[in-house]
């Protein structure tokens, strides 16, 4: 196995290759989890369990010190399968561990913040001596402190992750299987190697780590397994400077880690908390405040990694420039998903008087956000005209072309969305004529650039077809932007009812008025169980507004018997081919109770707009 692997970067067969990180990532599995076990027995007869707190999520009584057998079944598996004449790797492993210890210590004596980032400044600096950076320029200063924050935030980033049950260790087992191909791909079989033992440790914790958790990876798990990853990431782009596709791929593998860390710091900072102490803020956390359960919330993180992981991969086979567009897409959907996520927070805003506090927190509200979101909307909208026109390679004179009249039109357009007065508008509770007034502005914004390129270069070379495209895609991707929230929004609604136990009642008719109250029902996570047709059965069958119409007036008894429904709501303004005694008797003896809705009324059913009568 040592004669295989003694250097990095040999060439195998595919068959060999996979064999050997099946056999290191199985081993790896087997044997932390093996360790895990036994762990937990020792943990459970001494009593080494972690209480509940108000500022952690978990209620149980999970066991502590899941980094241990983390890292003890990690080095185990690596004197068997990493040769010792790979020097780089066995550096990187014993600087983690320093790290395992830093925590382990921690989990123990609840170190000071500063302490523990100093001696992670230490460990990063130890992995820079050795050679390890982050080739993002050519400038030897640039890359050394890029990669200090790059370790030291990869680091911390999975401590933070590690806020759920299984959400850290699933997400580096992801992070660590696409760094695997992507090493692999790339002919570096040791350091490949090195990844799938990372996955397979993982993987063998997360049998014991996935909700409901019998045991918690702690600080010594996480700042490890952080480290590692953060570490062993750089080993194959080092020395690639120039390189997008592969220089942003650690990036944009451990894209959910520095997600969730930006977003929880940016927030507590807003709030006026410290980032280092522990919360229930974190995304996983605000998932489930909408309604998804802990594993729903937890898998739907596993997906966006995956897609992540995914990217970087086809990022290798694409060309550098197609490659940095397939990038800013998917960091602009994370951005948005991040926005709409983390603005559903209602907590305490912490009053401040500090003036960067204050423009930092109206800059951060997402009026105000459209200003940042906007310019690059129509930047990735003008980069995707150019490659749609020129399909699989664009000629080095187009690109030129590009490149020196990008800022004209993205300028130009965003100066004529603010003419059009679109930032008066919410961006995100906007109505149907907003797709009117964007093409407007669109158009304009086209028309202007046109001009500008006509009088400043004479519109020499520029194709007419690039700037028909651009219209067409800055108009639909602003678009889009716009409608992501009401998109979010209802994504979540109808995922949260059909997985909850919430209350459930019937709506009477299919006018816009049940629309009005369909709405007022989600705000307030009421389930409409089906629409009750009281036209006399036109709409039987249909689904309207978005729900579907499940019988008529005559079959109300039948239907709240088969539903376990006993709750009809009557909207605003909403008729019944029946008088009000008649048909208030009717839901008496049938014991059905009946709520008007109304703009003016009250009752404590709803809280504000509701009148219970029957």
């Amino acid at each position: 196995m040592f004669s295989i692997l003694e250097s990095p970067s040999l060439q195998f067969s595919r068959s060999v290759s996979i064999g050997i990180l099946g056999a290191a990532f199985l081993a790896a599995c087997l044997i932390t989890a093996g360790l895990v076990s036994l762990t937990i027995r020792i943990c459970r007869k001494r009593g080494w369990l972690a209480k509940p707190r108000a500022d952690r999520w978990h209620r149980g009584t999970p066991c502590l010190f899941g980094g241990v057998p983390i890292w003890v079944g990690f080095v185990a598996v690596s004197l068997v399968f990493l040769p010792f004449s790979n020097h780089l790797a066995w550096k990187l492993i014993a600087i983690s561990s320093l790290v395992f210890g830093l925590g382990l210590v921690d989990d123990i004596y609840h170190l000071r913040p500063r302490t523990k980032l100093l001696i992670q400044i230490l460990a990063a600096t130890l992995v820079l001596s050795c050679g390890v950076v982050y080739p993002l320029r050519h400038d030897l200063w640039i890359n050394v402190i890029v990669s200090m924050f790059w370790l030291v935030g990869i680091t911390n980033a999975f401590n933070l992750l590690d806020n759920m049950d299984g959400l850290s260790a699933g997400v580096a087992l992801i992070s660590a299987f696409y760094l695997g191909i992507f090493y692999l791909s790339g002919g570096f079989l040791g350091y490949a190697v090195l990844v799938s033992i990372i996955a397979g440790a993982a993987a063998g914790f997360l049998f014991f780590n996935f909700n409901p958790a019998r045991i918690f990876m702690g600080d010594a798990g996480s700042l490890f397994i952080g480290f590692l990853l953060g570490s062993s990431s750089l080993l194959g782009i080092t020395h690639v400077s120039g390189v997008p596709a592969l220089v942003f791929a650690p990036a944009v593998v451990l894209a959910i880690p520095i997600f969730d860390t930006f977003f929880v710091s940016v927030t507590r900072r807003l709030h006026g908390q410290r980032v280092s102490v522990g919360g229930t803020d974190h995304s996983s956390h605000r998932l489930v405040r909408l309604g998804l359960n802990e594993r729903t919330a937890v898998l739907l993180l596993y997906a966006l990694s995956a897609g992540s992981g995914a990217i970087a991969i086809l990022m290798r086979h694409l060309l550098y420039t197609r490659a940095i567009g397939l990038i800013a897409f998917w960091f602009l959907f994370l951005f948005l998903f991040g926005i709409h996520l983390f603005q559903t927070d209602s907590g305490h805003v912490a009053p401040t008087t500090s003036l960067p506090r204050l423009l930092l927190r109206r800059l951060l509200t997402r009026d105000t956000l459209a200003f940042l979101i906007d310019p690059v909307v129509l930047f990735l909208s003008y980069y995707l005209a150019y490659f749609l026109r020129f399909r699989t390679y664009v000629p080095q004179g187009e690109l030129d072309l590009f490149l020196r009249s990008w800022p004209i039109a993205v300028g130009a357009k965003f100066l004529c969305l603010y003419t059009c007065r679109i930032y008066r508008r919410s961006w995100y509770r906007g109505s149907i004529a907003d797709i009117y007034r964007l093409a407007q502005a669109v158009g304009l914004g086209e028309v202007t650039t046109i001009l500008l390129l006509t009088g400043v270069y004479r519109f020499n070379g520029y194709s007419r077809v690039v700037f028909g495209i651009d219209a067409v895609f800055s108009w639909a991707l602003l678009l889009a932007v716009r409608k992501s929230f009401s998109l979010f929004r209802d994504s979540f609604y109808t995922w949260r009812l059909r997985n909850s136990q919430e209350r459930r009642v019937f709506v009477l008719g299919t006018s816009e008025h049940a629309e009005v109250a369909l709405r007022f029902l989600r705000d307030r996570r009421i389930q409409c169980a089906g629409l009750i047709d009281t036209n006399g059965g036109s709409d039987l069958g249909r689904c309207v507004w978005g729900a579907q119409v499940v019988g008529g007036l005559d079959d109300l008894v039948r239907l709240a018997n088969q539903h376990g429904v006993f709750e009809l709501i009557l909207p605003e303004n909403e008729s019944v081919p029946y008088s009000d005694a008649d048909f208030h008797l009717f839901c008496s003896r049938w014991r059905l109770r009946l709520t008007k809705l109304g703009l003016y009324s009250a009752t404590d059913n709803f809280g504000e707009s509701g009148k219970n009568v029957a």
